[in-house]
């Protein structure tokens, strides 16, 4: 097993020196001006857990929180590192909020609270690398930038280049990475997570929360990050795509969607079931950039 992982390490290298970038560890490259960096690690302790839910003062949390899990890019020459949902109750909400009541009454927390789905808008943070300068899209840690003297989104009408997406051309990063995970007690399931692919062109980023209520409804909020590097100039521009869709099993199946089952097991199927179906059940879309400094 070893001898193979070796092998592979050293596979990857020499695709990534190929391309004109370098291997800087088994968890991250640096190519076109940029270092992208993915870290995994396990389920955040109990004790960490209880100190968090104090701190954000909430009495729920996701029972799989990898809090120490985070994806990290940052151009280089700029320093640049790179939400309130409306709640949805379960099928059987009265029976829940019957049995935590007293929870309730203790905490004074509110019925509205109480997002048993853990539904989130988080598109990646914007904040300043470790020496001061501006900046980082950093999933999985912080909020979502515009502080000042950093870069802002805007509006665009640019998008990705997909073609060059679907293109042949060799994988050298790829990774995966859990944020957050929910059985919603055995109601459905509800994941943050995010992935990162890096060719020789370019690299791309899907940060996606997947939500699915049994008998109630499916939801995905999707952003799409793109950077084509092959030129300084297109180094310095950062792509983003965000899309929220969702519907109740009724609302879709009435579209043409698949009804609830398989066509949902999982983030990617949903994402697929919704894609065939849209506009249905698109809620939000737009399209920004960032301009960094070359």
């Amino acid at each position: 097993m070893s001898t193979e992982i070796t092998c592979s390490l050293f596979m990857l290298g020499a695709a990534v020196r190929a391309a004109g970038g370098r291997v800087l560890s088994s968890d991250s490259v640096g190519i076109g001006g940029w270092v992208i960096e993915s870290r995994s690690s396990c389920i955040t302790a109990d004790a960490e857990m209880e100190r968090l839910k104090d701190d954000m003062q909430v009495l729920a949390t996701p029972e799989q929180f990898f809090g120490s899990n985070s994806l990290t890019l940052r151009h280089e020459s700029s320093g640049w590192v790179k939400d309130k949902s409306q709640p949805v109750q379960i099928g059987d909400a009265p029976l829940w909020q019957q049995s935590r009541r007293r929870d309730m009454e203790e905490t004074g927390a509110k019925p509205l609270e109480y997002d048993w789905t853990f539904t989130t808008s988080y598109t990646g943070s914007l904040g300043r690398a470790a020496d001061g300068t501006a900046g980082a899209a950093d999933a999985g840690k912080g909020g979502g930038g515009g502080e000042a003297g950093l870069p802002a989104w805007g509006p665009t009408q640019e998008q990705m280049d997909r073609g060059l997406l679907m293109s042949r051309d060799p994988i050298l990063f790829f990774a995966e990475i859990p944020l957050y995970e929910s059985e919603l007690e055995d109601h459905g399931a509800s994941q943050l997570s995010v992935k990162v692919r890096v060719m020789p062109k370019c690299w791309y980023v899907l940060l996606r929360f997947w939500l699915r209520v049994d008998k109630v409804m499916v939801r995905l909020r999707e952003a799409r990050l793109f950077c084509q590097f092959d030129t300084p100039e297109r180094a310095a521009v950062v792509l983003r795509e965000v899309k929220h869709s969702e519907g109740t099993f009724d609302e879709l199946a009435r579209g043409g969607a698949p009804p609830e089952g398989l066509a949902y097991a999982d983030a990617d199927a949903a994402s697929a079931a919704l894609q065939a179906v849209a506009p249905v059940g698109v809620k939000a879309f737009r399209l920004e950039r960032l301009q960094l400094l070359p």
